[in-house]
């Protein structure tokens, strides 16, 4: 299995530049995957499969080899029979492989290893461009394009610091490195120049947290360092800049350009090798198989690129009908052990590598072969020759032929070419590659048609690279082993069935593949030329019926899933002379394929939002929720489909209800069968369709009208024109209509009208038939036509075409398209059916046992059981009786009264339906068949030419109304004052509408709306001026305006009424409008009934919609307004002194009705309705009660619309501020200053906090000097209390007013400056806050405590444990058994417990916190909840117990909805450093593509405390992937913002640090990267002063229980970077007694571990470190490869050779 990486990053970048991305992915893609293929064929392997971005390649001994090594016993070379028709199994190749010697099974392994070797040097590390100009960019003189990324050429060291500083001024390298290199300043005596220039010890007090009296006083401390000052001209701040200095000048090239890396796995042992599917097409389709092979092939050499001919229009035909028609479809696959080993071995392997299972170790082991190794696990990593120079640490297996080699590299260069035969000659058959050029058209089977139909009109064999909408069906058959009999008879019956049902959907099978999961079938709806105008529509329906089929024969276990967006397809690659691959990866692929693994897939069918949308609501779906899947950042919703139905609205009347139409055909009938009133055009053909139904009415002669016309022409509207024309009661006209997606479903046409049918039967009007018909024998003898064989169904299959779905009426629905249920309403509609259909065969005189018959129409019947006659009879037989007996019923009914079946889009009827109506036709000759169709030239409708050879016919063509006819709607519309119309005005008419009737009426109205566009001269009808354009006129035209025009020709009393309705909500109710103007004249009706109809009089445009719904009287009726633009219309045109009074009155009426009951519906009224008015008072009592009530119910968004709104009034109107009270505002922009901290929003909640305090006479202090006063008078007044408690309260009201609401300010600003690592600032608000605590005496108990639990954590940090439990005890003692406790004190005590290394115990008050903030499941405190599943996660990540606990992962699920809801998008960027964090350590790296492309989108952008978290964790993902450019960059980035870390509670930087550390340490272990250039004293001095940031950041975190071990791995990375490693080490293992928690941070000291036993000088002690994390990591299922040393016995983890050795 050879995988390419970074394929679905290319996909994605090409997919964003359209056509020419497509063109540059098959280009590129086919260049890289040619030659790969020509390696695999140089050294005899086979191309199995193109599995998206993998390729599955065998080693399979020939059958001239398999023959000599069993003698002249071999099989036979037919294949075996395994169960249906088509199954193909090389059964031969199961035995030779027991029976081949040691030395076939070692050349065939050995070849697989070399091709292996190859293909690792010559493609890993390749480079590939998605523009013209980039590949122009990077041509060679000799017209190569270089490939191969700087990383990989030998002669140029990567360098992570550097001696160069970026204020230099100098000229910069000529290296294309240079500007992507790391610039640091320097740390000596010379003054700095670069942006990034400071000195160590310069970080700002203002983010101090120390309690020391160099950090209340700063000036002291500087004091000490004023000459190092004196050599700094600026204070340290981060600057937004500095990411933006970090950019590399090529970056936009960068996105034009991706690496591409191999990663292979190899596995040996038996394959089976199966072909499944059917070699021929069904029964019915045989017919035309001799035709087809016969025009085969003269055109078959055009798929290989020979034939470049043109070919006629009739020769192209010819072969479109070929490969069109379904002629079979057959599937190459193996199967076996071999391949199910390979899923395990390719997850061992990473970029570069090659993994081989056991089995090909020990064939390989003791040949003469040259290859680097290292075993994890079970599995053998083989290095890619690149390696070697490089990567001593791994054991090498040396041979003498290897070492010649080495000792001759010019010998050893020109050996790995291809040009040079191998030591082991080519096995490989020359003539396998000579095929004829008029090959067997059975190969054609094992290409989808639509490859097939497009490389057959391609010159060169291939066909245009394209990326195409499509739905995507992907099919598990479960644990199914299929290379057993069983297992593979059931796999060909599933895969038959398949293809079949695909066939009849015209969806195809792309291919069928078996791996570790089992079988696998991938489906593509969309490929051209069968593809439709929704895709989903059609898999879906396939889907459906294969689940069903699966059910039915039991399929033990499977799984199908539904996708639909963009894939590319292309020839890949292409001409190639070995192996190319109609290809199609993408998205949507992979999104099937992972929907597929959740439990509730299993015998179901699944699809995604973009194929649920495109379905719409023909089909009934589960909602299962948002789920997590691999790749994808937010979740994704996923529905259950779980039957097609046929719900919505019908395109036109299926059942037309004979007894409601008898006035309008009577008047019909005395205009002398006219045309009706609403119908106008069409005269000539309307007359001819008038003069037959006249015939018919006289003598009924077998009559059919067909109506035929382009689609738009108006064939529908003519259809109901002539529906009103029959209607009478002596008349029933049955409508039915035809779609694309039920063109296979038998009998669906005649269904509806049978069901119009038994309505009419069972009803009074339809006579009980006295001669009843026994079954059997009379009915056998039905006859058949002979152009309409019941038996012919050549076409039921093969001739599928495209329209969208038309739904006829719900309740007719359910009878026709339900599948069987188990339900009560299953049972009770087919106990319905049942004795409906009963009923009718009984009072036609049928035999009632003929009801199974119905089960082939009616899919509901399906539980009715067969009678022992019709159980006997096989398909053919039971068509012919069905037939039968429908003809008889309607004949019976057409003896009594006239029966006009009206069949619209017959051109998409199911063959079934057609030989019913044919009967029909032929038997019955008082019935007149109506059919609609669109051009008979242009659609398969052969068919009408049967029906024209009985009986009396009228075809009627429709091509779109004439210029006189469009003129004479355009008059009927105008009426009054125009008797003609311009020439020029017609013209446009019929241009623009097509000539459709409906088209040009809706035209005409709009056209009559604004005559500003003509006008009447003469009588008339002119454009007013020049250029009259109607398309500009609907475009530019506002529907305003139309509503405006509609709006002024109402009667005056409904415009009233609507004017206040547009005041009024979404919903409104006549009582509401009445509230407003009862003195209207329609509110003079006295029954609310004459209120309803004046007002359905009035409202000519349908401006209204009257529903049901709930009011606040259940006798009142709702309304709505049709469109959301109606309103805003009319609202747009009231006076604003009218809509003022209009909102005031309606206030008022809200108001009187305002109680407890309704008080949260009504308060959002009163409140709206208030702000249109200009009653501030009013609006601001309502708004603080609307901010309340939506602050109670966590509404955060709206509550902080309400509170700003306020200030907005209070700003505005400086006389209303005065009065409202400086202690209300406070509480005003307090409570602003709340909801802008709950959503994450710090600097706004910083500034209204701080607004609030002005505004009560504390304010915060403005000036430094004013802090430093503040800042220590607290610590002060904190010391008197402990000692001697508080000497001064607050006693006078008003101070305590002031004062709890300064406490309630403190809590919230602690918050702020908890996050944003602002120290002096989080210590001031914990002293204030609980010296007024303190002072008040009776405080909140709750905030009490919180701020003594984080006085607590403020001493623990700073060393002043004693303090720390002084404040803890107190709070603990305030704390009563009865209170659920407050969330802020029990996440703090948790840091408490963290800090101390009580991990255990840290967890259990986290989960309390978290309960204290969760209410109905709504979280109450979102910062408090942020910060309990932060810590949480934290630990768990470092444990590596996160995936093993569900119930962390459902919280970090609940906190991204938490912070979606809130539109906190801080909240998002912390749950991508979660899943990246935990994808890094268990080495998943691929799962978090995502998260990384969504940081590296914010990290610029990003707060301080985050982009220290960003680029940490971003060092260590980049650093695994080998990718140390982007490293390097991240790690600068980093650099630059540790000066922002102070000493800080926040435990989020902890991420960025330990994965900074880590992925340093992994920078050091790769042979490719230099971080100090060798001799450079400058350089040396910029890695120590960054090696010194992180050090330093590392004492600002002050949870050391947590983070000591890598603590002291960053102070050992100086000393081991430089060669140092006994120094290092030292530092490792006094790390080992300092560190007293580790052994509860699992994965942190596996991790200490595995580097002491790299590190560790003797070899025992290597070798016992390794081994120590080896278990730990395997006891966590962590892959100990990544982090342990391969050889501790003899190696560092750098790969040199250790000082001792063993």
């Amino acid at each position: 299995m050879v995988d390419v990486v970074g394929f679905s990053r290319l996909t994605s970048q090409a997919t964003e530049k359209g056509q020419s991305g497509a063109e540059a992915l098959a280009l590129e893609i086919g260049a890289y995957l040619g030659e790969c293929i020509q390696i695999v064929e140089f050294y005899g392997g086979d191309v199995v499969k193109f599995l998206g971005d993998a390729v599955l390649v065998s080693f399979q001994p020939s059958l001239s080899d398999a023959a000599l090594t069993e003698g002249n016993t071999r099989e036979d070379d037919i294949p075996m029979n395994q169960g249906e028709e088509a199954i193909y199994a090389d059964g031969s190749n199961n035995m030779t492989t027991r029976n081949l010697t040691v030395r076939q099974k070692s050349v065939i392994v050995r070849r697989a290893i070399e091709c292996g070797q190859q293909l690792l040097a010559r493609l890993s590390h390749y480079r590939v461009y998605l523009t013209a100009e980039e590949r122009a960019k990077h041509r060679t003189a000799t017209g190569e394009i270089n490939r191969q990324q700087v990383r990989s050429i030998k002669a140029q060291r990567f360098v992570l610091f550097d001696g160069q500083s970026s204020g230099d001024g100098g000229s910069s390298s000529n290296n294309s490195e240079s500007s992507a290199m790391l610039h640091y300043p320097s740390a000596g005596p010379s003054t700095p120049s670069g942006p990034d220039s400071i000195s160590i010890i310069e970080y700002p007090e203002e983010y101090s947290m120390a309690f020391d009296a160099l950090s209340c006083l700063p000036l002291l401390r500087c004091k000490g360092h004023q000459s190092k000052r004196k050599k700094s001209s600026r204070v340290y701040a981060h600057r937004p800049s500095d990411a933006t200095n970090m950019v590399n000048s090529d970056s936009t090239s960068i996105k034009n350009v991706v690496d591409l890396e191999l990663h292979i796995a190899m596995s040996c042992g038996d394959v089976t090798n199966v072909i499944l599917g059917e070699q021929t097409a069904p029964t019915e389709n045989s017919s035309n198989s001799k035709s087809r092979h016969h025009t085969l092939s003269p055109y078959s050499t055009s798929l290989n690129g020979q034939n470049s001919k043109r070919r006629s229009a009739e020769e192209l035909t010819t072969v479109d009908k070929h490969f069109l028609d379904y002629a079979g479809r057959l599937e190459y696959a193996i199967c076996g052990p071999a391949v199910e080993q390979l899923e395990d071995a390719l997850s061992a392997a990473k970029g570069g590598e090659m993994s081989i299972t056991p089995e090909v170790h020990r064939l390989v082991y003791n040949q003469s072969l040259d290859y680097v190794y290292e075993k994890r696990k079970r599995i053998y990593i083989v290095r890619g020759r690149e390696h070697e120079d490089h990567n001593k640490r791994i054991a090498r297996h040396n041979t003498a032929a290897a070492t010649y080699l080495s000792n001759h590299p010019e010998l050893k260069r020109q050996a790995s070419k291809l040009s040079i035969e191998p030591l082991v000659p080519r096995t490989r058959h020359k003539e396998f590659r000579e095929l004829s050029n008029d090959p067997n058209p059975n190969y054609f089977k094992y290409v989808n048609r639509s490859a097939l139909y497009r490389l057959q009109r391609s010159p060169d064999g291939n066909f245009p690279a394209q990326f195409r909408e499509v739905t995507v069906m992907f099919v598990s058959l479960g644990r199914l082993n299929v290379a057993t009999p069983r297992g593979l008879h059931i796999a060909q019956k599933a895969v038959t069935c398949a293809i079949r049902i695909l066939v009849k959907y015209e969806g195809m099978i792309q291919q069928f593949a078996v791996d570790d999961k089992g079988p696998t079938i991938l489906a593509v709806f969309g490929l051209p030329p069968l593809s439709h105008e929704r895709e989903a529509l059609f898999a879906a329906k396939a889907a459906v019926e294969l689940r069903n089929a699966y059910r039915h024969f039991k399929l033990a276990d499977f799984s199908i899933a539904l996708s639909t967006g963009t894939i590319f397809n292309a020839v890949l690659p292409q001409g190639n002379p070995y192996r190319r691959d109609p290809s199609i990866c993408g998205d949507a692929i992979v999104l099937a394929v992972r929907m597929l693994k959740f439990g509730f897939a299993k015998k179901n069918v699944v699809c995604d939002t973009a194929t649920r949308q495109q379905i719409g609501g023909l089909c009934d779906f589960e909602d299962m929720g948002q789920n997590f899947v691999k790749g994808r950042v937010k979740p994704v919703q996923m529905y259950s489909i779980t039957k097609f139905g046929q719900s919505g609205q019908p395109k036109r009347i299926s059942l037309q209800e004979y007894s409601e139409g008898g006035n309008s055909g009577e008047a019909t009938n005395n205009n002398g069968g006219g045309s009706s009133s609403d119908f106008i055009g069409y005269k000539a053909e309307l007359d001819r369709a008038t003069q037959l139904i006249a015939d018919w009415n006289g003598a009924q002669n077998h009559h059919v009208m067909v109506i035929s016309g382009p689609s738009g022409a108006g064939k529908s509207f003519f259809c109901h024109v002539i529906n009103r024309m029959l209607s009478s009661e002596d008349v029933i006209t049955c409508w039915c209509s035809s779609a694309e997606v039920e063109r296979s479903s038998k009998y669906c046409l005649i269904r509806n009208p049978l069901l119009a049918l038994f309505d009419l039967i069972i009803t009074d009007k339809i006579e009980q038939n006295q001669r009843h018909q026994s079954f059997p024998p009379q009915m056998m003898g039905c006859p058949l036509p002979p152009t309409l064989n019941a038996g012919d169904r050549t076409s039921t299959l093969s001739q599928i075409s495209s329209v969208s779905n038309r739904e006829s009426l719900g309740r007719i629905g359910s009878y026709s398209s339900a599948h069987r249920t188990s339900g009560p309403v299953g049972n009770e509609a087919n106990n319905e059916l049942v004795e409906q259909i009963n009923k009718c065969l009984a009072k036609c005189g049928e035999d009632e046992s003929l009801l199974p018959l119905f089960k082939a129409v009616f899919p509901l019947l399906g539980e009715v059981r067969e009678n022992k006659y019709i159980a006997r009879l096989d398909g053919r037989a039971r068509d012919i009786l069905l037939i039968g007996v429908i003809m008889r019923m309607v004949r019976y009914v057409s003896e009594q009264m006239g029966v006009v079946f009206i069949c619209d889009d017959v051109q998409w009827a199911d063959p079934a339906s057609i030989r019913v109506l044919y009967h029909i036709h032929e038997q019955c000759q008082r019935v007149m068949i109506i059919m609609a169709t669109r051009p008979p030239r242009d659609y398969n409708v052969g068919f009408l030419s049967d029906f024209y050879k009985l009986g009396s016919h009228e075809e009627i063509t429709l091509n779109g109304l004439g210029a006189e006819e469009i003129g004479e709607i355009i008059l009927h519309t105008f009426q009054n004052g125009v008797r003609r119309v311009s020439p020029e005005i017609v013209r446009v008419f019929q241009k623009r509408t097509g000539g459709n009737p409906l088209y040009v009426k809706n035209m005409a109205l709009v056209l009559k709306d604004f005559k500003s566009h003509v006008t009447v001269m003469d009588s008339e009808l002119v454009t007013s001026s020049s250029e009259f354009d109607l398309d500009d006129l609907l475009v530019n035209f506002d529907y305003k305006r139309i509503i405006m025009m509609q709006y002024d020709r109402l009667e005056a009393s409904f415009q009233e009424f609507l004017t206040v309705a547009s005041c009024l909500d979404q919903y409104f109710t006549i009582e509401e409008v009445a509230a407003v103007i009862n003195d209207n004249p329609i509110f003079q009706q006295q029954e609310m009934e004459d209120i309803r109809n004046l007002i359905q009089v009035y409202d000519i445009y349908q401006f209204l919609n009257q529903i049901d719904g709930p009011t606040l009287h259940e006798e009142m009726t709702m309304y709505t307004f049709a469109h959301i633009t109606t309103p805003e219309s009319i609202y747009s045109m009231v006076p604003y002194e009218t809509r003022v009074d209009f909102h005031q009155r309606l206030a008022r009426f809200y108001e009187s009705r305002l109680n407890r009951d309704n008080y949260s519906d009504l308060l959002p009224k009163v409140t709206r309705h208030y702000m249109k008015t200009d009653a501030l008072a009013k609006q601001l009592v309502y708004l603080e009660l609307l901010a309340d009530l939506n602050m109670k119910s966590y509404f955060l968004p709206e509550a902080t619309d309400n509170l700003t709104a306020i200030v907005k009034i209070l700003d505005d109107n400086e006389a209303i501020a005065e009065h409202y009270g400086r202690i209300h505002r406070s509480d005003i922009y307090r409570r602003l200053g709340i909801c802008y901290t709950m959503r994450t929003k710090l600097n706004e909640g910083e500034e209204y906090l701080f607004l609030a305090l002005d505004a009560l006479g504390e304010p915060w202090p403005a000036t430094e000097p004013k802090f430093l006063f503040k800042l220590y008078l607290n610590r002060l007044i904190q010391y008197q209390h402990r000692r001697m408690g508080p000497l001064t309260r607050y006693t006078s009201s008003t101070k305590r007013l002031i004062w709890r609401r300064v406490v309630d300010i403190m809590i919230q600003l602690s918050n702020i400056y908890f996050y944003k690592g602002k120290g002096r600032a989080f210590v001031y608000t914990c002293l204030v806050g609980l010296n007024a605590c303190e002072r008040l005496g009776d405080c909140s108990p709750s905030s009490y405590n919180l701020f003594l639990t984080r006085n607590s954590l403020l001493c623990w940090i700073n060393d002043q444990k004693e303090h720390s439990i002084f404040y803890i005890t107190k709070a603990l003692k305030q704390q009563r058994p009865t209170d659920k406790g407050d969330p802020g004190t029990l996440t703090t005590c948790a840091m408490l417990c963290f800090a101390a290394g009580k991990f255990a115990n840290a967890r259990d008050l986290l989960r309390e916190s978290i309960r204290a903030v969760e209410a109905f499941g709504v979280i109450t405190d979102c910062q408090a909840f942020y910060r309990s599943v932060g810590l949480m996660i934290t630990m768990r990540i470092f444990e590596n117990t996160l995936n093993n606990s569900p119930d962390d992962m459902m919280l970090l699920k609940r906190m991204a909805n938490t912070a979606h809801a809130n539109g906190d998008y801080e909240a998002e960027t912390w749950l991508g450093v979660y899943n990246i964090a935990n994808a890094i350590i268990m080495d998943r790296l691929f799962d978090c593509e995502a998260y990384v492309a969504m940081l590296e989108a914010r990290a610029h952008s990003a707060a301080d405390y985050n982009k220290i978290a960003i680029h940490g964790t971003l060092v260590c993902y980049y650093a695994r992937l080998s990718n140390f450019v982007f490293a390097k960059q991240h790690l600068k980035q980093l650099v630059n913002a540790l000066p922002s870390l102070t000493v800080t509670p926040n435990i989020f930087p902890i991420f960025g640090l330990i994965f900074a550390t880590m992925g340093m340490y992994l920078m050091i272990e790769d042979a490719e990267v230099d971080l100090i250039p060798a001799e450079d004293e400058r350089s040396y001095d910029q890695f120590n002063l960054g090696v010194s940031r992180i050090n330093h950041a590392f004492q600002q975190v002050k949870f050391w229980e947590f983070t000591q071990p890598c603590l002291y791995l960053a102070r050992a990375l100086p000393y081991i970077s430089t060669g140092r490693t006994v120094e290092g080490y030292l530092v490792l293992r006094h790390g080992i007694f300092e560190m007293h928690f580790i052994q509860e941070i699992t994965f942190l000291k596996a991790y200490y571990w595995a580097n002491l036993g790299k590190y560790a000088f003797t070899p025992a002690d290597r070798i016992e470190w390794t081994e120590r994390a080896r278990i730990d990591l395997d006891r966590l299922e962590i892959p100990s490869h990544v982090y342990c040393n391969p050889d501790p016995s003899n190696c560092y983890s750098s790969g040199h050779k250790a000082d001792l050795r063993a």
